[in-house]
């Protein structure tokens, strides 16, 4: 197995694909963003992505603790979280996506017009940010069982319906742009 890096660019399906309908249209492809350089950025990623990928953790170093809504890990200790199966806890299956949701928030600029500070247009949430939509899936699991350790057995906690919260999530981490976010991005790290 190989340490993957993140000083080259690796293309993804997306971006062969964007490439391929972009040469169609003749339009001219620059060199890509390099890592360092303003317009550098990183694509929000899946909790999968983040368990395969422990060293794309910025700012978060290997024995750092990390606290999340009550509850303290190291870096080891969130990446086995994100490994392990849910066994249907909806606690530990909002934590995945709300964990990711952090990571990918932490890769972005700060001033990220585009794609983190744009509201939603499309979804349950239409008209919030996803920063938003985060702190509302927190506030979820600090009402929830995720503390106590107990399982989550079903999506209301604090009268609250986590299930469309942890589903914009996911769909942030998957594809920002089916919630109507532009994030541009390059894929410094490869899947």
């Amino acid at each position: 197995m190989t340490k993957e890096t993140t000083d080259h660019w690796t293309p993804t399906r997306r971006s062969v694909l964007r490439l391929g309908t972009m040469s169609a249209l003749g339009v001219g492809i620059g060199v890509p963003a390099f890592a360092g350089s303003a317009a550098a950025t990183k694509c929000p990623r899946t909790p999968g992505f983040w368990a395969n990928h422990p060293d794309a953790w910025e700012p978060l170093e290997l024995d750092d603790p990390l606290t999340i809504r009550g509850v303290t890990m190291t870096h080891s200790g969130w990446r086995d979280f994100l490994v392990s199966p849910t066994k249907g806890d909806k606690a530990n299956i909002m934590g995945k996506h709300y964990l990711a949701s952090i990571l990918n928030l932490r890769n972005r600029p700060v001033d990220d017009p585009t794609c983190t500070d744009r509201k939603l247009k499309s979804g349950p949430f239409e008209g919030h940010t996803i920063e938003m939509v985060k702190n509302k899936a927190g506030d979820w699991l600090d009402d929830s069982n995720w503390a106590e350790e107990e399982k989550q057995k079903k999506w209301m906690a604090g009268g609250v319906d986590g299930e469309p919260l942890k589903d914009t999530l996911d769909r942030f981490n998957n594809d920002p742009s089916s919630l109507g976010l532009s994030c541009s991005c390059n894929n410094e790290t490869s899947r």
